[in-house]
């Protein structure tokens, strides 16, 4: 508890879970705009509640590039940068989208489905041929995103080392220093540009190659700069998210059979099922921040210009406005694919369509290969990952 008049901590001390922080949910219903502190001693403003989350991911007064400074309030040091996408604001946002863009489009996503199935069946495979107890992190979550990405990238899987050892650093907020972080960045820097020089030069079929020689109708390229940290915004948030997600997914719906059964009977519900999974399943403690341009006004309460705000996804995901009975797990519900889990406005994720499509492969596989699937461990020998950012699992032992 806070002391009498001193705002809370944030993130609310709370264990691993695939539920949202109880607090958050409390603060959805009872006061959806509060002010709390950050370990750094910024005081900033939380919001809850769905319209609210909307309007800090969407609304144009909202910045993220005026919190792209070292001192900005911030629960991840390391990912302030000015020069990556996310932390900017039209209209440098936009260019550099649009150019993003022009090379990685949901219908380019789609081709990749049956590539996709194929490495997951792969995978399968293997875990099924050394069972019938395996961990599903390290045999399936972990990997397919990990060579999916790097495939549709073009980028060998020995030569993915360096990029890997930097997209943990970049994901983890407490077992990192600053030292550590920025060394294994200019590690994978270095090794990337090398690879984008050799993709330059001879292109493949492959987006980093198509990155290295995309450009729009007046020219303009991605710059050696844009383009290296986009890369490996691309190999973090195609790895890292993913890989928690799915685990995740897996562990609540071995809590609720019933579901399961549900899925296993009817494959055909999975998509739904995935969109729902998306909404219920909480990664990490809330969305990217912005800060207000000027006074915006959230639930009547209006946040003065100059105000970090930290949208609370997770609990704009559970707002009862949106989604009748919102604790309530359905994968049949009718409005699931309403969930912010992958933001809104300009900075809506890229690679949204990907993590959907993989999520639906993995999921399908699982319910049609291993129809008897169960968690072989209990609650309390879980072995979560409380300091990453997703607050994702280590290891998921599963039976079927």
């Amino acid at each position: 508890m806070a002391a009498p008049g001193r705002p809370p901590l944030f993130p609310f001390d709370t264990p691993p879970s695939t539920d949202p922080a109880a607090e958050a949910i409390r603060l959805l219903h009872t006061d959806p705009v509060p002010r709390v502190r950050l370990a750094s001693g910024h005081e900033v403003r939380l919001v809850t509640r769905y319209g609210d989350v909307q309007r800090a991911l969407a609304d144009p007064r909202m910045s993220r590039a005026a919190l792209a400074t070292p001192d900005a309030p911030t629960i991840v040091p390391g990912l302030q940068s000015p020069d990556m996408m996310p932390n900017m604001d039209p209209p440098d946002h936009t260019r550099l989208r649009r150019l993003v863009a022009k090379a990685f489009t949901a219908g380019t996503v789609e081709l990749l489905r049956p590539r996709v199935e194929t490495i997951a069946a792969g995978l399968l495979d293997r875990m099924l041929a050394a069972g019938p107890t395996a961990d599903l992190v390290s045999a399936l979550a972990e990997p397919l995103p990990g060579i999916v990405i790097c495939e549709l990238l073009g980028i060998a899987r020995d030569e993915r080392g360096p990029l890997l050892a930097f997209i943990e650093a970049m994901s983890i907020t407490t077992a990192f220093d600053q030292e550590t972080f920025a060394a294994t960045g200019a590690v994978a820097a270095s090794h990337l540009l090398g690879l984008i020089e050799r993709k330059r030069h001879d292109p493949g079929d492959d987006l980093l190659s198509e990155l290295t020689q995309v450009h729009d109708e007046d020219g303009d390229r991605l710059s050696e700069a844009e383009l290296l940290i986009t890369v490996m915004l691309l190999v973090g948030a195609g790895q890292e998210t993913t890989t928690a997600q799915l685990a995740k997914s897996v562990l609540l719906l071995s809590r609720h059979p019933d579901e399961w059964s549900r899925l296993v009977a009817e494959p055909d519900l999975v998509p739904n099922a995935v969109e729902e999974l998306l909404r219920v399943v909480a990664l990490g403690h809330a969305g990217q921040p912005r800060m207000t341009r000027e006074d915006v006004a959230f639930s009547g309460r209006t946040v003065e210009a100059g105000t970090t705000v930290f949208p609370v996804v997770n609990a704009a995901n559970r707002d009862p406005a949106v989604f009748p009975d919102p604790d309530r797990f359905d994968v049949t519900r009718r409005e699931a694919a309403r969930h912010l889990s992958f933001g809104r406005g300009a900075h809506f994720c890229l690679g949204a369509p990907l993590a959907r499509m993989e999520l639906q492969v993995a999921l399908h596989a699982l319910v049609t290969r291993t129809p008897g699937l169960k968690v072989a461990e209990r609650d309390d020998e879980l072995a979560w990952q409380p300091e990453s950012l997703t607050r994702g699992l280590r290891r998921l032992l599963i039976t079927w």
